[in-house]
């Protein structure tokens, strides 16, 4: 067994995310599936969140595993053994998928965040079928994505950041990551401006464009030169992205709910229209 102190800091890291993961899925689960009757969640939109923790599970839970195992062992699991080891090829799977199913998954949350404010009408979409079906098209969506460095033929590689993902020097590779980066910012820039309530949702939009803009300029210098970004540009990107394994739980799985049940009984300024009232038992 040879221990490696440099993977123990992130391995401890993705423990406790791991733990704010599962309690994110609980109670996501719980809200979605079993509302307490005196303050109903806000219908899809706890089914929403509830996708946005459950895409978590396997980027959050995988790596968290794999860095473990490099801790304490060098084998082909460990993804520094090289582009064309499992472990590399294991990585670069979930990583690539947390892309799109982190992103996707915010969009989706926006989406009904946004119905549900402004009292939109039923339709296939505003449904629980609707969810099932954009649940179940992002999962899709980012399978292929995971997939298309294999299908693509050149694999993933081994970041200056020390993991593996979809190859940033590779240009067909680097313009689907870009192409998808950038659908899914304008996505959600779209859906945030219809919500509009900027006061109270600012930061959601804020925490999500700064983490993903980060893959715009990375893409178009692998695009523009066949390289990659220099150093240490990648890993501030994976330093992001794996703090919303944390922020995620505090801001859908307790804050947002927490201005929602606010705004229902007048004690903030967000007012939900689809919350009734409880009837005066005075």
């Amino acid at each position: 067994m040879a221990f490696d102190s440099s993977q123990l800091g992130m391995a401890i890291f993705l423990l406790v995310a791991a733990a704010f993961n599962l309690w994110f899925v609980v109670t996501s689960v719980r809200r979605a599936c079993f509302p307490s009757k005196p303050a109903p969640a806000p219908g899809l939109l706890s089914h929403a969140v509830l996708t946005m923790a459950a895409f978590d599970i396997l980027w959050v839970w995988l790596c968290m595993i794999q860095c473990w195992n490099n801790t304490f062992h060098q084998n082909e699991f460990n993804q520094n053994s090289g582009d064309d080891s499992f472990g590399c090829k294991f990585m670069g799977w979930y990583s690539s998928f947390s892309l799109v199913g982190m992103m996707g998954s915010h969009c989706l949350v926006a989406y009904y965040l946004m119905n549900h404010l402004k009292a939109a009408e039923e339709s296939f979409f505003n449904s629980k079928k609707g969810w099932v079906a954009l649940s179940a098209t992002l999962l899709l969506a980012a399978c292929l994505f995971a997939s298309m460095p294999l299908m693509q033929g050149d694999g993933y590689a081994l970041t200056s950041g020390g993991f593996c993902y979809a190859d940033f020097t590779n240009k067909v590779q680097a313009s689907v990551i870009l192409f998808f980066t950038l659908s899914f910012l304008v996505l959600s820039t779209g859906l945030w401006a219809r919500i509009g309530e900027w006061r109270e949702y600012w930061y959601y939009y804020a925490i999500f464009f700064c983490t993903w803009i980060l893959w715009v300029p990375a893409a178009s210098y692998g695009i523009a030169t066949g390289a990659e970004i220099a150093s240490p540009y990648m890993i501030v990107g994976a330093i992001v992205g794996h703090a919303n394994a944390i922020i995620n739980p505090l801001l859908y799985g307790r804050d947002l709910f927490k201005k929602l049940s606010a705004g229902s009984t007048g004690e903030g300024e967000n007012v939900d229209h689809n919350f009734k009232e409880a009837p005066d038992m005075a």
